[in-house]
């Protein structure tokens, strides 16, 4: 148990001494103010002729810090004359003050008057607290704002190079080889039979590649679009020119395009000539069927093969007989199995688009009721003792963030102290900042936590939890589903599905979904409704993650709808009958179960067209309800009279 000891600081620096600040005065304050509270002085710290604007450079200020996160004397508070003794910078005065906090220990300032343990002490330094953000706003905007003055002097802001330029002292510098292939894939844009899928398959198909990321790729569509689309090859840079969620949500902010210092690639002929091509092909390639009708599970689906996500496609074929097109089939496949992507994948294999989509569907609605998602529902909540918990955790977190600090500032003076005469100064002056490199990373790492826990902690005092919102959204989400539009769908599939897996090949059973990993934002101190979920802009404070085993999952309705051909199948094994697709497509109808278009039927109906007898129906039904195409309650219907 701690007993009423103390720290003494005092602080002076040449200026404070010409202001009755001297160090024997505020040693005698602080000695009579002690004496006063009856504290016994367990040691002192004396700082002489330093600066206070910050805690680098002021040992016995550090060493004091260090002694309280060691607990050698188990303190119970630290007194100083003055703020301003403790130190200038807000920053600084903060996270000491933190220190001082997690170890239980309050600062007394005596001439200003201010406790850390009393609630006026305490709104003080919440003041400090908004300085010191303030603070860090600045810099940012002041970071911001160099970044765009370099750019509006036509500089490189920084960043990895654009394929086919190096940077060399922060300076585009055109890379050769890079840059005959940029000017190919212009050249062969613009030639009479130029695409983008084929100048990706030409470059492919003639041994060209590209090194990415330390390794050898082929090129691709999406590569091809962003080197004919991007300014900087003919000479321009551009900010803010970037969008949202692939352009569905356009950035507001002002787009500026200015003339850089950097050796262009491409003519501005050619440029000119590439842009008018991509504006005439982008009208052409509009939508003209189902404008609004947008690929829900597309990139979410992933390959079983190189676990690439899969994308939408369609086939729509031509009607010979009769003109016009077939029905037109919507699938997933595997983008990397295309030419025009390398073909860097085997997996051929298609899902039937429909068929997906409504597997998915099924399994969310249902989601809220399947027990082992209300126990990761209720683990995530936490107990009566959350709040406690989430104390502790940020308290370590700060105890480790002051011990990172204080050896960067160690790090830092023996960087300062190196010989710059030494012939290891070199080889030291890289060792150091390495090591600097990795705490200022850790920093952050602890930074992050810190923000994410402090929010957490604040929901669970206030009682706050988004969880019950999600169970909410859940049970009601078919009917929210029906409000909103393709691409609102699609949006909200991202906001709460990482990625579906799928087997290689239908199951026995027609079972395609093989597991759904989910992954449910969480926003701390704000309401989660299925509105924010599919226009959600900022990243969320914490994700819930849940990964379903569709194998111990019931097969759904679109899953287990059969084939004519499997009907009867089941209708031959189990009552030793034959039915033909007219008697299926008849029951069906009966039934109300869309059996779409017949595009080959003949230009005359015949005069009598059979009608399916009732053994024959009642076997129907009952492969229709085995297939889960009519539910079991589903009863016979007599034919009408007429």
């Amino acid at each position: 148990m701690k007993r009423n000891k103390c720290y003494i600081y005092t602080r002076v620096s040449t200026v404070a001494q010409t202001e009755g600040f001297s160090l024997e005065a505020q040693q005698e304050r602080l000695k009579e103010f002690a004496n006063y509270k009856n504290l016994e002085i367990a040691g002192e710290y004396c700082d002489a002729g330093k600066s206070g604007k910050s805690i680098v450079g002021r040992p016995s200020f550090l060493q004091m810090l260090n002694d309280i996160s060691s607990e050698k004397d188990r303190i119970s508070y630290v007194l100083v004359f003055k703020l301003s003794r403790f130190g200038r910078n807000a920053a600084d005065i903060l996270k000491s003050l933190q220190l001082l906090e997690d170890y239980e220990v309050d600062l007394i300032c005596v001439e200003d008057a201010i406790d850390s343990s009393t609630p006026g002490g305490k709104l003080t330094l919440t003041i400090l607290s908004a300085v010191a953000e303030i603070e860090r706003e600045n810099i940012n905007v002041q970071f911001m704002a160099g970044k765009l003055q370099k750019i509006m002097n036509g500089g490189w802001p920084g960043g990895p190079a654009p394929y086919g330029y190096r940077s060399v002292n922060k300076e585009l510098v055109i890379e050769p080889d890079e840059a005959e292939i940029v000017k190919l894939i212009y050249e062969r844009y613009v030639s009479e039979d130029g695409s983008l899928n084929g100048v990706a398959i030409w470059l492919n198909n003639n041994g060209y590649s590209r090194i990415s990321k330390g390794q050898r790729r082929p090129f691709t569509y999406d590569f091809v679009v962003t080197v004919l689309d991007n300014p900087i090859y003919h000479g321009k840079l551009m900010y803010n020119r970037r969008t949202n969620l692939n352009g569905m949500k356009k950035n507001s902010r002002k787009v500026v395009e200015v003339e850089g210092i950097h050796e262009a690639i491409i003519t501005d002929d050619l440029w000119q000539q590439v842009r008018e091509k991509r504006k005439a092909c982008s009208v052409l390639n509009e939508r003209v069927d189902e404008s609004d009708r947008i690929s829900l599970l597309s990139g979410l689906i992933r390959c079983p093969a190189c676990g690439k996500g899969l994308i939408a496609s369609k086939n729509k074929r031509l009607n010979k007989n009769k003109g016009g097109y077939y029905k037109k089939l919507r699938y997933y496949s595997c983008r990397h199995y295309r030419k025009s992507a390398g073909r860097t994948c085997g997996f051929k294999h298609t899902y039937n688009q429909e068929k997906v989509d409504s597997a998915v569907y099924e399994v969310i609605s249902n989601l809220a009721n399947h027990p082992e998602f209300g126990e990761a529902l209720a683990d995530a909540a936490g107990g009566a003792d959350s709040v406690e918990a989430y104390e502790k955790q940020m308290k370590e977190i700060r105890k480790e963030l002051y011990h990172q600090e204080h050896e960067k500032n160690r790090l830092g003076s023996e960087l300062d102290n190196l010989d710059v005469l030494s012939e290891d100064y070199d080889m030291d002056y890289e060792s150091i900042q390495e090591r600097l490199d990795g705490i200022y990373d850790r920093m952050e790492e602890l930074e992050i936590s810190l923000k994410n826990i402090r929010k957490k902690h604040k929901d669970a005092q206030e009682g706050i939890r988004s969880i019950d919102n999600i169970r909410v959204i859940l049970q009601n989400f078919g009917r929210f589903y029906d409000r909103m539009d393709c691409e609102e769908r699609r949006e909200l599939y991202r906001q709460f599905i990482e990625r579906i897996e799928v087997y290689p090949e239908e199951q026995p059973d027609g079972k395609i979904l093989k597991s759904i990993h989910f992954r449910f934002p969480v926003r701390y101190g704000a309401t989660d409704t299925i509105e924010t979920w599919a226009h959600a802009e900022d990243e969320p404070d914490e994700r819930i993650t849940f990964v379903l085993d569709c194998s111990n999952v019931q097969v759904t309705m679109a899953e287990a709808k059969a084939t004519y051909a499997e009907i009867k199948a089941y209708v031959l094994q189990h009552t030793g009958l034959k039915v033909s697709t007219l008697y299926i497509a008849q029951i069906k109808r009966k039934y109300g179960i869309d059996v779409g278009e017949a595009y080959n039927k003949p230009a005359e109906q015949k005069n009598r067209v059979p009608i399916c007898p009732v053994a024959k129906e009642l076997a129907i039904m009952d492969a229709l309800k085995a297939f889960r195409m009519l539910t079991e309650d589903t009863e016979y219907k007599e034919a009408d009279a007429g």
